[in-house]
């Protein structure tokens, strides 16, 4: 089944990065020798993550600490493109409630907005473990005096340890109860973040293959921005999807690199 798997000599990859490079802060093997394969022969590739909590500096330091060649340029975070998302909507210099990381509240302002907790025009949200009711209260009472309501992803768990953790969108969830108003979320399954590495790489979405461990997040985000898609099972078990299923399933990204050389050489 893997001699089977043929990629395009002018393919491109936009993958994911927790399940499919590490698990946490252990590097997973195969990953890395893949990608250093990949960029020894010029491939392009890019990441896209739904976690807001760090900068894509700091995630390159990361993947460059685990031996895969990379640079922030090449790495979208859902920080920066609800950033971007915001900064479409509503102008720059805008006063917005910031919910998140540090890193989130720089995406921000790097956009030009001012952060402040009240008379705001747009409330932001992405995975925040500080999160308190006194935050809750004052979130809803922004958006019941009019603000716009942006989540980064609506992960509603992520993996912690041996178990798990609420992820950002049992904090929008929350808000939501509060305010009864419904977030504009960036993050996959949305296809926004797919749609950023895409301009970054300036490549065709038509030799390009969306690289991920979860259909419901990485898969369904690839599809939805017309990539062909590669579910590799190296991260916690993928939860199914009715009528979604992955263009080619592998077990490791090294059995991608002995079809790609195939098809390379």
């Amino acid at each position: 089944m893997t001699s089977q798997v043929m990629l395009p000599s002018n393919a491109a990859i936009i993958s994911d990065l927790d399940g499919v490079t590490y698990r946490g802060d252990a590097p997973i093997p195969t990953a890395v020798r893949a990608f250093q394969h990949w960029h020894e022969q010029g491939v392009p590739y890019a990441f896209v993550t739904n976690n807001s909590t760090k900068t894509a500096e700091e995630f390159a330091d990361k993947l460059n600490r685990m031996a895969i060649p990379v640079t922030p340029d090449r790495i979208v975070t859902s920080s920066l493109v609800v950033a971007r998302r915001v900064r479409a909507e509503i102008p720059a210099a805008s006063r917005v409630m910031v919910i998140g990381a540090p890193s989130l509240v720089g995406a921000m302002e790097a956009q030009g907005f001012q952060i402040a907790d009240k008379d705001v025009r747009a409330v932001v949200v992405g995975l925040d473990r500080a999160f308190t009711f006194e935050k809750l209260q004052q979130a809803q009472s922004a958006l019941l005096a009019g603000a716009s309501f942006f989540g980064t992803n609506a992960d509603r768990m992520l993996p912690h340890g041996l178990g798990y953790e609420p992820g950002a969108g049992s904090i929008l969830a929350a808000i939501e109860t509060a305010s009864g108003v419904a977030p504009i979320v960036t993050g996959k399954p949305q296809p926004d973040l797919v749609h950023m590495a895409l301009e970054i790489l300036g490549s065709d979405p038509a030799t390009t293959f969306m690289l991920g461990d979860q259909i419901e997040t990485d898969i369904m985000a690839g599809q939805a921005a017309g990539l062909r898609t590669i579910l590799v099972r190296t991260g916690v078990p993928p939860r199914e999807v009715p009528g979604v299923a992955a263009d080619i399933v592998v077990e490791s990204l090294l059995e991608l690199t002995l079809s790609w050389e195939r098809t390379l050489f």
